[in-house]
């Protein structure tokens, strides 16, 4: 049973041993009883999440994180964050959601990096700062054309490392940029071939063309896509 459920089961039975404790109240007692028993629990089990267990129930493998979200609608720009949950480090919170907020590519991958860096244990004694200008940097390091973005704040904070297309693994992330100037933030899952040579990849990310998260498939310049060889980018977390 993961936490949440966990937490659950607990929230209801310890509501209910305070109800029967006060089962002689009737009326508008009684409704303030039943407000009060639940507000009580559901507070105690909030202060018990911590950057330890918040996540936990999300595991620490990107594929498995990533395929837990799904759908929920494209969007970039428009003063959403883009990210799929509330992401918090040592109880702060480092972007915010709302509920029903669509996704963008960066929001998505960042929100999965988060979660598996979190329960790995590669946040652990990071400062604030440094866990805010990784947000950043996941958004933006290098700026738009040929930056690194994702693979630069992995390394920068210090919990991952470059690859290369060719070195690429499932679970690895990664920074498209096109010949026409836009990028994508992806998490990639596997090449695609056309006889020893690498003509494009598959992923998964959130995208208009999917109506937010999904996996998805691009080519490089050349082979049937506008994928710039020299300007995507791949990254490894530590495990």
């Amino acid at each position: 049973m993961g936490r949440i459920a966990k937490q659950k089961r607990i929230l209801i039975e310890e509501a209910n041993k305070r109800l029967l404790g006060e089962q002689e109240v009737i009326g508008n007692s009684f409704n303030k009883a039943l407000s009060n028993a639940f507000t009580s629990v559901a507070d105690n089990i909030e202060n018990e999440l911590t950057d330890d267990n918040r996540y936990s129930e999300y595991g620490t493998d990107v594929v498995t994180v990533a395929n837990k979200f799904s759908g929920g609608g494209y969007q970039w720009g428009g003063g959403v964050s883009g990210v799929c949950i509330p992401l918090y480090h040592d109880d702060q919170l480092i972007r915010n959601c709302g509920k029903g907020d669509k996704t963008h590519c960066c929001g998505f991958t960042l929100s999965v990096a988060f979660i598996v860096a979190t329960n790995r244990g590669l946040l652990a004694g990071k400062s604030l700062s440094d866990v805010k200008e990784f947000s950043s940097d996941w958004y933006g390091a290098g700026g738009a054309g040929c930056g690194k973005l994702c693979v630069t704040a992995l390394e920068d904070i210090g919990i991952g490392y470059e690859v290369s297309l060719e070195e690429a693994q499932k679970g690895d992330f990664c920074q498209i940029w096109r010949t026409n100037g836009t990028g994508h933030s992806v998490i990639f899952l596997s090449h695609i071939y056309e006889g020893d040579n690498i003509i494009g990849f598959n992923y998964r990310s959130s995208q208009k063309s999917t109506g937010g998260i999904d996996d998805s498939k691009e080519y490089f310049d050349g082979s049937g896509g506008s994928m710039k060889r020299d300007c995507t980018f791949f990254g490894r977390m530590n495990p």
